[in-house]
């Protein structure tokens, strides 16, 4: 079964129109949901499956795909690495495990399910910035190769490419690079998710950061 519901375009301010592709209807409730509470997103459709939605996306030409990974038949990155003229898309999925394949077909985002309204309004803002031709002041003009780790006694600076992954321990975060044992660090997972290049680097859950 394939829906598809249009809204009305408010004539003042930022629109970007998304397209929902989950083969769980209340997944999808749930994105949809998560959408409205955004007056800038406007839902315009949803499928329960990749090969129905091909054509859905050719006729209503979203701005932005709202895609589960996992689908019987054709996975959602299947579906989009076969687009001839792909929107912009955020997977989700309730494994981390295909979030590299996901930002290597240059995800906007990776979700984890079940989606809290918390990291869903994060997307929105990236998606936001996005669409709006804005930066964030905190993205970086140049290329960034390294990352500074300050501990209770040292600053350590760690080539990007070593970094594994990053959990939040309260105030502190443990950074864990693969030439070396898991570092400490003096400073929120969230200070990080802020500095860190995205991709490669995405935030999972409020702890994770892989």
């Amino acid at each position: 079964m394939a829906q598809r519901i249009l809204s009305v375009t408010p004539v003042m301010g930022l629109v970007i129109r998304v397209m929902v592709v989950d083969d769980v209807a209340v997944q999808r409730m749930v994105m949809r949901r998560l959408i409205g509470r955004h007056p800038f997103l406007e839902w315009i459709g949803e499928a329960d499956g990749a090969e129905k939605a091909v054509g859905m996306i050719e006729t209503l030409k979203p701005d932005v795909l709202l895609l589960d990974v996992q689908m019987p038949g054709l996975t959602g990155l299947e579906l989009f690495a076969q687009l001839k003229d792909p929107p912009k898309v955020v997977f989700a999925s309730a494994w981390p495990t295909y979030a590299v394949d996901a930002f290597t077909l240059d995800a906007v985002d990776y979700l984890l399910k079940p989606v809290s309204p918390e990291r869903f309004a994060s997307t929105a803002e990236r998606l936001e910035r996005l669409f709006s031709g804005e930066q964030s002041p905190l993205v970086r003009h140049e290329p960034m190769d390294r990352i500074c780790v300050r501990t209770t006694e040292r600053t350590i600076f760690l080539p990007l490419p070593t970094v594994a992954s990053l959990k939040a321990d309260g105030d502190f975060t443990w950074v864990r690079d693969v030439q070396q044992p898991a570092i400490l660090a003096c400073r929120r997972i969230g200070e990080f998710e802020e500095i860190l290049p995205s991709p490669p680097f995405i935030r999972l859950d409020r702890s994770l950061i892989l």
